[in-house]
């Protein structure tokens, strides 16, 4: 048995579905055709780290651990980008290999450092490209060479034609790599994940380009490569095509700790009397803006004629702008947030190093009265709520990993609103950069031998683990929360074969490697670039 997994970030069955209808989209037609398919609901929220987490693990964020892309030290407030470390639990490619099964990965989001898997893995975004991103290392020459990319050069401040272009030839570069790489190892299993749709639909949602809509033409090109992929694999492997969650448009911004300010559960420092600090936030801020409109040759003149001491200067003030710890008054702080999307933490003392918060007496109080606020939060314009499901932290995750879980968690109402856990001039704003967010409703499709025909499914991120596992008859772990998805798995496999499980496998990383602080600072900039800080 083998099989090949083609992970599409972001890709939406709202946006797919009329593009089926004018057949534009004839592989993943073919491929739905013959085999099950239907919605993969997302983690809450519906977040890549969450998300792909909990598909290469088959459990909740309560037991893998990874809430965000950036996590936070209780004692110092430093906010800093996880990485593979962080992850407690075993992958896939963990059980794979144990049981002497060969895989190969290619841009695998938050692995890094990079996983020793049997035969191959190369990291995704969050990790440094300035250092080895493969293994085993001897890949890192093979990829430079090939001009191998993680993450695009510039963004969409380009134009929106030179960004669609660099995200395909970007795409293009990785499933090059994919095929050339499949041909030197004998694997069962192989994995490649594509960035690009989640990029393009963020900051291109309404562009056109063409004459066409850039979504919908990337998903048209993403089908092309779907095919020359297929190409490389016989009838006998199992194919299945999915996404960590969905995608729509947004109608505003949200900044959680503008709202908790105003609600008096947080404090901002306040400003010296001095000029610089006292200015220096909102010429910042002015400045970035203006930063962004500018075109990218301008930028890189600016960049070669302004000396050095001043880039450096712009960059310091730049961190302290950005760094959360040095803006809140922990003293005087009650509740807080940080990352993306919408969370809220109770600032409870013996949990912070500055908690003022009693966990026995204050918290379930506090933490009601915030839910209240959100359940009537509503948008300043039109009156409508802008905050949907709203839950505690325990009715949605569970685990020895809930500790480090935010007290609140929400969903914006009908998915309408990007939600910051950060400052903003205004805690409401119409959405500056990207147009379009997550919602919960990824896709899956399979088809395999195994597979049955004309299925309809719905499953969880939590399903698939064990359901790739099953496949391949091999056991996974008891304490995964997800089940086999056995309407998509014919009769005669689910007579013959029973469902396996065992208490532990051991993982396998890089226990010596240890993150530099030019390396985590790397990662940070790559993910502030691509709009996830």
């Amino acid at each position: 048995m083998k099989t090949f997994v083609i992970g599409l970030d972001a890709a939406t069955w709202s946006i797919m579905f009329p593009l089926l209808k004018q057949n534009k989209l004839p592989n993943i037609k073919a491929l739905m055709n013959e085999g099950a398919w239907g919605t993969l609901r997302s983690t809450i929220p519906p977040m890549t780290p969450l998300a792909w987490t909990s598909i290469i693990t088959g459990v909740n964020p309560g037991k893998h651990g990874i809430y965000d892309f950036v996590a936070q030290d209780p004692k110092t407030y430093r906010v800093s980008p996880v990485n593979y470390s962080n992850l407690t639990r075993p992958t896939i490619w963990d059980i794979f290999n144990y049981y002497s099964k060969k895989v190969g990965v290619v841009n695998f989001p938050l692995a890094f450092p990079t996983p020793p898997v049997d035969s191959f893995f190369i990291s995704g975004i969050g990790c440094p490209v300035s250092e080895n991103y493969a293994y085993p290392i001897e890949l890192n020459v093979y990829l430079k060479s090939r001009g191998y990319r993680i993450h695009p050069r510039f963004g969409p401040e380009n134009g929106a034609k030179r960004y669609f272009e660099e995200i395909k030839d970007l795409t293009q570069i990785q499933y090059e790599v994919t095929i050339e790489l499949m041909k030197q190892w004998d694997l069962e299993l192989i994995w490649v994940n594509f960035q690009g749709l989640d990029w393009i639909q963020h900051y291109l949602w309404d562009a056109s380009i063409d004459g066409e809509n850039s979504v919908a033409a990337f998903y048209c090109y993403i089908d092309c490569v779907i095919g020359k992929l297929l190409q490389q694999v016989d009838n006998d492997w199992n194919i299945i095509v999915l996404s960590d969650h969905g995608f729509c448009k947004i109608k505003a911004e949200i900044h959680l700790n503008n709202l908790l300010e105003e609600w008096s559960y947080l404090r901002a420092v306040k400003p010296s009397k001095t000029f610089t600090t006292q200015f220096r936030v909102p010429v910042l801020r002015a400045a970035k803006g203006f930063w962004k409109k500018i075109p990218f040759s301008i930028k890189q003149r600016i960049k070669q004629y302004t000396p050095a001491v001043i880039r450096a200067e712009m960059q310091k003030l730049q961190k302290v702008q950005l760094r959360l710890h040095e803006l809140i008054d922990w003293n005087q702080t009650k509740a807080f947030s940080f990352g993306y999307m919408g969370r809220i933490y109770i600032h409870d003392r013996g949990k912070y190093s500055q908690g003022i918060v009693a966990p026995d007496t204050e918290h379930k109080k506090i933490q009601e009265e915030i839910i209240g606020k959100l359940k009537h939060l509503k948008n300043p314009i039109t009156g409508e709520a802008v905050i949907g499901e709203i839950f505690h932290k325990e009715e949605i995750y569970s685990g020895d990993q809930l500790e480090k879980a935010p007290d609140i968690i929400f969903n914006s109402f009908n998915f309408g609103y990007m939600c910051y856990g950060d400052f903003g001039d205004v805690w409401f704003h119409a959405p500056k950069e990207r147009t379009a967010d997550h919602d919960m409703e990824g896709i899956i499709i399979m088809k395999g031998r195994c597979i049955r025909h004309a299925t309809k499914l719905k499953a969880e991120t939590v399903d698939f683990a064990p359901t790739l596992l099953y496949l391949h008859s091999l056991p996974f772990l008891e304490d995964m929360d997800g089940k086999v998805l056995q309407d998509a798995i014919t009769e005669d496999l689910i007579k013959r074969q029973k469902i396996q499980k065992v208490k532990n496998i051991p993982r396998r990383k890089s226990t010596e490697y240890d993150i530099s602080k030019e390396e985590e600072k790397e990662i940070e900039k790559q993910l502030k670039d691509l709009g996830y800080l």
